[in-house]
């Protein structure tokens, strides 16, 4: 394996709708990306990039990935399983130094009601939240509401049949709401 350039960031999810736009953003802004996929033989990464093989739900499969890596843009793409251990897999590379970690969290801290519905992923997210705040990590958490991108393909065809989508909607899906 070889390092990374200092100041080289790690980005799991990195073939979904919000990773894969970090990779392009970070590369745009001239920081060295390491991208983490479970086959990178499917994807393909602007040039610069460099492509890893990892699983969240192995967590020894990421000590390659974090070596040399200074900082990590960490999206949840498993069960809560393994959790603990990516997280200690997260502290124990950063041993020399602090490593920093931007978390893709959901907004259940919001006090809306709409966010305060209980279901599996509200509790995977504070889990993830709970386990980085103890761990010897520099942690930063987004809590976002949902990303238009994630609605358009439930709305699109109602959308191009000429009918009106209103939001919200107690009853709607949404990503917030999928076990």
């Amino acid at each position: 394996m070889t390092h990374a350039r200092p100041g080289a960031v790690l980005v799991t999810g990195a073939t979904g709708r919000v990773g894969r736009l970090v990779v392009d953003e970070l590369l745009r802004a001239g920081v060295s990306v390491r991208a983490l996929t479970r086959r990178p033989e499917e994807v393909a990464f602007p040039p610069g990039t460099q492509v890893v093989t990892g699983d969240l739900t192995v967590p020894a499969s990421l000590d390659d990935a974090l070596d040399g890596i200074d900082a990590v843009f960490l999206v949840w793409t498993a069960s809560i399983d393994s959790a603990a251990a990516v997280v200690a897999q997260l502290a124990t590379h950063s041993l020399a130094q602090r490593r920093r970690v931007v978390y893709l969290s959901a907004p259940h801290r919001t006090p809306h009601p709409f966010f305060q519905q209980p279901n599996p992923l509200r509790g995977l997210h504070a889990e993830v939240e709970r386990l980085l705040a103890i761990a010897a990590l520099d942690v930063v958490v987004l809590r976002p509401g949902m990303f238009a991108s994630n609605a358009l393909h439930w709305w699109a065809p109602q959308i191009r049949s000429g009918d009106v989508v209103r939001w919200p909607y107690g009853a709607a899906e949404s990503a917030t709401s999928r076990p």
